[in-house]
């Protein structure tokens, strides 16, 4: 059975959660485009859009990774500790100056599983005897 699918509905629902956040910050603040300078504002397109410039890279890879019988097992960790990297990131985002810590542990265990996913994948389709 394929995991990716799973985490594919958790992160939308993540997505999701993030997208009304912007909504709420720019309809508390009564803007329209953009942050307004407004920093609470600026740091919640932020979580948003860095989401979104990470994840469907890794759910392609997740997917990729399956279908290819690489292992199931490989995917469920790298989508748990993505899960996992994501929220930290949205933490430490939501509060920079007590947390910080917790947005950089998010970027870092973020480009990890994305290293280690495509890696496995590459290493699948280059030749042994080069």
């Amino acid at each position: 059975m394929l995991v990716t699918p799973l985490f594919a509905a958790i992160f939308c629902l993540l997505y999701v959660m993030l997208s009304l956040n912007v909504i709420r910050h720019r309809l508390t603040k009564k803007i329209s485009v953009g942050s307004g300078g407004d920093k609470p504002t600026e740091y919640a397109i932020r979580m948003h859009s860095n989401f979104i410039e990470y994840v469907p890279m890794a759910l392609i890879l997740f997917y990729f990774l399956e279908v290819t019988s690489l292992s199931g097992g490989l995917v469920f960790y790298l989508a748990s500790a993505l899960l996992v990297a994501r929220v930290m990131h949205c933490c430490g985002m939501a509060n920079p100056k007590q947390y910080m810590i917790l947005r950089q542990a998010g970027v870092l265990i973020t480009l990890l599983v994305l290293i280690v996913a495509s890696a496995s994948l590459a290493l699948r389709y280059i030749p042994i005897s080069v």
